[in-house]
């Protein structure tokens, strides 16, 4: 005997979007009050554990700050993506030592998710001087443990500060992570990569860089695309190999649109194993960051 299905009446297919409305709305106020009580947790822990009973510039205070910040990407990462079903693929392998992380940006959620992913490399960040004021955690980190704030409009003053930052990346045991476009790309299309900051961190830090691209988080660029993409999303995130001090000395600019050319060869085909990078990038890339092993693990 044939099986039919009764198809909803206007009424039910009505109800049927109010509950998931619904649904989505107290998901999201769950999610920022979540979010809420995480940062203001990890402030407290962070103001009195690191910043108060820890000695200014000792190695109890890098220790505890890197720490913190990890714990608090990983609690912040995993509960956005369990309210949310919401899944990061990472390929590619996390290679040892410090880095210059070079990384195209789509979403405020990437500087959730490169800590999260990178975790080892205990990640900081060139930030503009607004996120070091009123965030729980966010602006206590960028502005006591070994991130740079800049002026949204570029001056003279951010130079210094950015070197200052390269400088003491050794002391925080730390990885920088450059985002070269300068803003989000909020369509998933790559922005024209700029060499300028790249260049001042490398070379006053001497490190390799590692390239990373993302795709998939531009469907949560901004406050409201989280609302109304995040739940399901899916993304991925694609670790290159380090490219050698002597691969890029003394040619940055050239490197900088090689890495951008990679990123568009593998957002377009969707490799994940960043295979087609030039093979001049690694020549050395393994020996300079294996002399750069971490000190502190978690």
């Amino acid at each position: 005997m044939p099986h039919y299905h009764r198809r909803p009446t206007r009424g039910e297919s009505d109800t049927v979007y109010t509950a998931s409305v619904i649904t989505r709305w107290v998901r999201l106020a769950t999610y920022f009050a979540a979010l809420l009580g995480v940062c203001l947790y990890c402030e407290v822990i962070g103001r009195v554990w690191c910043v108060w009973l820890a000695p200014k510039g000792s190695t109890t205070r890098v220790r505890r700050a890197n720490l913190v910040t990890r714990h608090w990407n990983v609690v912040l990462t995993n509960l956005t993506m369990a309210l949310f079903n919401a899944r990061l693929d990472v390929r590619g392998e996390i290679p040892p030592g410090r880095f210059v992380v070079v990384s195209n940006h789509q979403s405020t959620a990437d500087v959730a998710i490169l800590p999260w992913a990178l975790r080892t490399l205990n990640l900081k960040f060139v930030a503009k001087e607004q996120l070091g004021r009123y965030i729980p955690t966010v602006s206590m980190a960028l502005n006591h443990w070994g991130s740079a704030l800049i002026s949204r409009e570029a001056n003279r003053r951010d130079i210094p500060r950015m070197k200052a930052m390269a400088r003491n990346l050794a002391h925080w045991d730390a990885s920088i992570v450059i985002f070269p476009e300068g803003t989000r790309s909020r369509d998933g299309r790559l922005l024209p990569y700029k060499a300028a900051a790249v260049r001042i961190v490398a070379q006053e830090s001497g490190l390799p860089i590692l390239p990373i691209v993302i795709d998939g988080t531009h469907v949560a660029s901004d406050l409201a695309g989280f609302a109304k993409q995040m739940h399901s999303a899916r993304a991925t995130m694609t670790i290159g190999k380090p490219i050698a001090v002597e691969a890029w000395e003394g040619r940055i600019e050239a490197v900088v649109e090689e890495i951008r050319t990679w990123a568009a060869d593998t957002i377009a085909s969707g490799r994940g194993d960043g295979g087609a990078q030039p093979t001049h990038w690694s020549a050395a890339g393994r020996e300079s960051g294996a002399t750069l092993r971490h000190r502190h693990t978690a």
